[in-house]
């Protein structure tokens, strides 16, 4: 019986080991991942090890007190004192672990753009509360481990001959520790997730009111909007110049873009006062910086509302010698767009036409800007002149001219006449004489013969040119009128009756 009795107790004691090594090696696994991946534990084994020298050295502080200045016991005093001088003034891992997260607290929105900034004080509101939350999951994860430990540190304790009751204890502590830490964490996470909701929902509210707010200041300006469409399409319908459509749709642009800009102003400005200020010194400085542009904008004041120049006029400008005549395609606030147009000034002076010339609309104070179609006008006067010869029939040449002009400007001049009449009221006309005119000059060749007529201010070249080759024509087929160009007169003299004598 004895016999089979040794080999029972042999199997029993090995397989005794066996469980030892496995529960030892589970412990082993338990306490590094402790150590190494759990932070909180970490800090709180530190935090623990400061205490244990902290209460050290407070027991060799009163051993020194009551007498006992051993060498030895104070040589431990200074070794605990630079083992205290590692941690420094180390506080408790579970305050900065309570600790909540400053929260983003609503503000009034003044202006659109703050609505993405309130979306994102939310979202970071709501990454604070998962932060917090995290917290919970490590001290679970930490009492997970503790309790694991704790059950293995029994077994083994029932198995093993060694007494582990005091580390048996000192882990119920650690459980107790973080079931507290635990507890009071989830307590207050439920304390911290009512608050965002509240402070979340607070900045909710702030952001549908704006939101509502924008949506009627979008109706009022749709309003507006439709409003200035209207009338532009009145306009159309019941005006029939073309430039003055054009001039209205562009004062209710005006109108529309001041309207809005006052609306939004007095919405998101709470003072004011404060901005006219601000407005003031930002324009004196823009003022002197910016000198041509202002006075640009102020012409443009007088251009518009002084009516000297409207779009379609033609002009004539001088600029810095150069010659350009156009039909102004635009006027805006800086600057006048004129379309270069084939007429005498190109013809005699730039040989150039078709371009888009820019005009600053400061140009009007200081340099010559001649309108061809002011008002109502739409003619101007036209010459041409010719020379014939001193023996030519001089006042039947002029006689020819004048009526061949009264022929084919005769429409223009029925035109001008009624257009002058219209300006009365406007201007002091003297001269209303619309009739062709015939001047004759002595000249170095000739008598130079000029008659003017009344034209096209938009097409001067194709009237001259038809009246220069009638003018032409009409002469040649007199007898008694010969066209003069520069000539020169040779006497010759017979030398042989000279030498005889």
């Amino acid at each position: 019986m004895k016999y089979i009795f040794i080999p029972l107790f042999l199997s029993l004691f090995l397989v005794a080991n066996d469980d030892i090594e496995k529960i030892q090696e589970e412990l082993d696994s338990i306490s590094q991942t402790l150590s190494n991946d759990v932070n909180i534990w970490k800090s709180y084994t530190n935090y623990n090890l400061y205490l244990d020298l902290k209460h050290k050295l407070d027991e060799i502080d009163s051993k020194i007190e009551s007498g006992d200045s051993s060498k030895t016991l104070l040589n431990s005093k200074d070794i605990l004192k630079k083992q205290l001088q590692i941690f420094g003034d180390l506080q408790s891992p579970f305050d900065k672990l309570v600790e909540l997260p400053k929260l983003e607290q609503p503000k009034k929105i003044n202006n659109p753009f703050d609505i993405f900034t309130s979306f994102s004080h939310m979202n970071q509101n709501l990454k604070h509360l998962q932060e917090y939350l995290s917290r919970i999951d490590e001290v679970e994860r930490v009492l997970e481990l503790l309790k694991r430990k704790r059950e293995l540190m029994v077994a083994l304790s029932q198995i093993s001959t060694s007494s582990i009751q005091g580390k048996i204890e000192a882990v119920d502590r650690d459980i107790e520790v973080f079931e507290n830490l635990l507890s009071s964490i989830k307590n207050t996470a439920e304390i911290y997730r009512n608050r965002i909701d509240e402070v979340n929902s607070e900045i909710e509210r702030e952001i549908l009111a704006h939101i509502a707010n924008l949506l009627h200041i979008a109706v009022t300006i749709l309003i507006i909007i439709a409003i200035s469409f209207g009338l532009k399409y009145l306009s159309s319908r019941y005006l029939e110049d073309n430039q003055r459509v054009y001039m209205v749709n562009k004062a209710i642009n005006l109108l529309t873009i001041s309207i809005t800009g006052i609306i939004i102003a007095f919405i998101y400005v709470d003072n004011i006062e404060y901005l006219v200020t601000i407005l003031g010194f930002a324009s004196a400085g823009l003022a002197i910086a910016m000198k041509d542009g202002f006075m640009s904008m102020f012409a443009w004041f007088v251009i518009i509302f002084g009516g000297s120049i409207k779009v379609g006029d033609r002009i004539k400008v001088v600029m810095n010698g150069a010659e350009y005549v156009g039909d102004v395609l635009d006027i805006s606030f800086l600057r006048i767009t004129l379309q270069e147009d084939v007429t005498l000034t190109t013809f005699e002076v730039n040989r150039r036409a078709g371009r888009i010339i820019f005009v600053p609309n400061n140009y009007i104070f200081t340099n010559l800007i001649a309108n061809y179609s002011h008002q109502t006008l739409r003619t101007v006067w036209d010459g041409i002149d010719i020379v014939i010869t001193f023996d030519s029939n001089h006042k039947k040449a002029m006689h020819i001219m004048k009526e061949i002009a009264k022929t084919y400007s005769q429409g223009y001049t029925d035109m001008t006449r009624k257009q002058l009449n219209r300006l009365r009221d406007r201007y002091n006309l003297r001269n209303t004489n619309v009739e062709p005119r015939m001047f004759s000059f002595i000249s170095e060749y000739g008598i130079k013969l000029s008659v003017w007529y009344l034209t096209n201010a938009y097409a001067t070249l194709n009237l001259r040119s038809n009246i220069s080759s009638k003018i032409v024509d009409a002469f040649n087929e007199a007898d008694d009128i010969t066209i003069a160009y520069p000539t020169q007169n040779v006497n010759f003299r017979d030398f042989t009756k000279l030498e005889k004598k």
